[in-house]
């Protein structure tokens, strides 16, 4: 533990992203919150524009997991966070000069969801070679903290500014936080290693078809890479339809509303802390199994929720508490699990080959969210979802995954290959 805390490359890394996740979580709540309230969007068009966000996942992950293999990855994480600034800089300045639309909001969307494609990727290749193999856990379980105490503050920060500002001009926040990452990244001093560029390298569709077959042929890489997809498909309508279903439905607050994230986010925090405990207890697999089942069901209190705000507001908080709790524990060792299975000159391609699946599902969720939402109503299609995360826990629960021990983290144990 004292190693990270005195790894001061590792702490600049960790505190950009600190910065940057507290701004971005105020805009998980003002950018759906400046299309429902400033611009009345309807559930289809909230499906549409979280398609948008999610989108470039699926249209250039996979380029950017073989361009990262060949390149040193730093620089793409301060471009992406510098070009993020600028594109959501755009959303108060056209309100003001009242330009602002719903097509406007799509495209920033769309490339702000752009860099963020190249950006997770980077970001996660970029880690292992900036910490040690055996600190791999600790360093995401930070991480995941990170994501938490910013999910903590940044929705109810975000509340009280969509009141106070309007959500358009709130968004101002998250592009100041993508600056001042930026400097942070800049400001590491590790250097990475030149790429290994050999003569004869591949073409890129086949380094691509490379990652995805050591993806997908992988007896622990691919229930994980299927059952994850699963869970974000259904978990997407949920969070699509969730504010529209609060401020419509449940009639609470943008400060309630921003309050509730902000209790499951605790949630979230306590998961980030107990993770690596839970893995030496139950072992990672079973861990990873049984946070999924405890996530899914816990997103059953959602559409349960009813009564008077105060009542429901306390029926969501309850649910999405458990959720994050289970979701960090479950995040934290599906990303160690990747970092320690999968050889380094691969982990670009299997991480944009992961990202690709998993978090392409998430614009089909929207979409999906939207048009349910439409057609049979916020409760019902959040009640549908519900039942699939369930079904698809199940089937997880079943796979190889549930037998994965802590030996994985060996210093000589490599799992993955392309035999």
């Amino acid at each position: 533990m004292a190693g990270l805390w005195r790894h001061g490359d590792f702490l600049k890394l960790w505190g950009g992203e600190t910065i940057s996740q507290f701004g971005a979580q105020i805009t998980v709540l003002a950018l759906p919150l400046t299309a429902i309230l400033t611009l009345q969007a309807t559930a289809g068009e909230l499906g549409v524009l979280t398609a948008m966000q999610f989108a470039p996942v699926l249209l250039i992950t996979l380029f950017a997991g073989v361009w990262l293999d060949g390149n040193r990855k730093r620089p793409a994480l301060t471009i992406a966070n510098l070009g993020r600034a600028a594109l959501l800089g755009l959303v108060p300045v056209l309100y003001v000069a009242d330009l602002l639309s719903m097509p406007v909001l799509y495209a920033i969307a769309f490339l702000t969801g752009l860099l963020t494609a190249v950006f997770d990727v980077a970001y996660v290749v970029y880690l292992p070679s900036l910490v040690s193999k055996d600190q791999l856990v600790q360093a995401n379980s930070r991480l995941e903290a990170t994501y938490s105490i910013a999910s903590i503050g940044g929705p109810g920060v975000g509340g009280l500014l969509v009141q106070w500002l309007t959500a358009p001009v709130s968004i101002v926040a998250n592009a100041v936080t993508y600056l001042a990452a930026a400097v942070s990244v800049a400001a590491i001093r590790h250097r990475e290693p030149p790429p290994d560029r050999p003569a004869d390298r591949a073409s890129t569709w086949t380094e691509i078809k490379e990652g995805l077959s050591t993806t997908l042929r992988d007896p622990l890489l691919r229930p994980l890479t299927v059952g994850s997809a699963w869970f974000n498909l259904f978990e997407q309508v949920i969070l699509t339809l969730y504010l529209l279903y609060g401020v419509r439905e449940l009639h609470l607050s943008t400060s309630l509303l921003g309050a509730v994230l902000a209790v499951g986010s605790v949630g979230a925090l306590a998961g980030s802390f107990v993770a690596d405990r839970a893995g030496q207890v139950l072992g990672v697999g079973r861990t990873m199994v049984w946070t999924m089942i405890l996530g899914c069901a816990a997103l059953g209190l959602v559409p349960a929720a009813s009564g008077s705000p105060l009542v429901a507001g306390s029926v969501l908080a309850a649910g999405l508490f458990v959720y994050g709790l289970a979701l960090a524990v479950f995040n934290v060792h599906s990303l160690s699990l990747r970092g320690a299975i999968v050889p380094p000159e691969l982990l670009g391609r299997v991480t944009a080959t992961y990202r690709f699946f998993v978090f392409g599902t998430i614009p089909l969720g929207g979409l999906l969210g939207g048009l349910l939402g439409e057609q049979l109503g916020v409760r019902t299609a959040m009640v549908i979802a519900v039942a699939a995360l369930l079904a698809g826990a199940v089937v997880f629960a079943v796979t190889r995954i549930r037998s994965v021990g802590d030996e994985i983290f060996g210093p000589k144990e490599t799992l993955c290959s392309l035999d």
